[in-house]
């Protein structure tokens, strides 16, 4: 518990810029990192079904309460969104990240970057720190929802490899906290 201190004071310290915050993605092609920015996104900014986006992101963050939208665009293209990340507070206290997807150009064996996900979840779990209230900061909460079972049972096991999420019983509620989001941040966001 030592030590969750001085990783949850050290990232309350540094807090979330304005501007956003600097990350690095892989292009895929060529395995070369290159600079990328998270940052809060506009109205318009969204992306919906009308892209080809799986989840219509735009109209869930207009019914969601005290929920914010979250872009990952490169430097190079910064009008290209590389995914999004939709971040609720439910209740005001309990962080939940209600959504989360990468652009239809990074999925599957053909895409075109690598590490937006892992970005946005530890960019995540770093909001969880910074706005979880009490018992819930540093406690980040997601669910994950397929059509199809076995689709769904597949991207869990994903979370809880590649990202070291917990599952929640045999629910589809995961769950990072400690531990794995100290992995996520050093890993995607370079702090710590």
């Amino acid at each position: 518990m030592i030590y969750f201190s001085y990783l949850y004071g050290n990232i309350r310290d540094r807090g979330i810029y304005d501007d956003g915050m600097k990350v690095k993605i892989i292009v895929v092609a060529t395995g070369e990192k290159v600079d990328a920015l998270i940052r809060e996104g506009k109205g318009s900014e969204i992306p919906s079904l009308h892209e080809n986006w799986y989840f219509d992101l735009a109209k869930q963050l207009k019914r969601i309460p005290n929920a914010t939208g979250y872009i990952l665009v490169t430097e190079e293209t910064p009008d290209i969104i590389e995914g999004c990340m939709i971040f609720q507070l439910v209740e005001k206290i309990k962080p939940v990240m209600a959504y989360l997807e990468v652009a239809p150009h990074n999925k599957t064996y053909k895409k075109k970057h690598d590490y937006v996900a892992g970005c946005l979840i530890a960019y995540a779990y770093k909001l969880s720190i910074i706005n979880g209230v009490g018992i819930y900061a540093g406690l980040l909460n997601f669910k994950v929802g397929e059509e199809k079972k076995e689709d769904e049972q597949k991207l869990v096991n994903l979370y809880k490899n590649k990202y070291k999420a917990f599952q929640l019983g045999d629910s589809p509620i995961l769950e990072i906290s400690e531990d794995a989001g100290e992995m996520l941040i050093r890993k995607y966001l370079g702090e710590l």
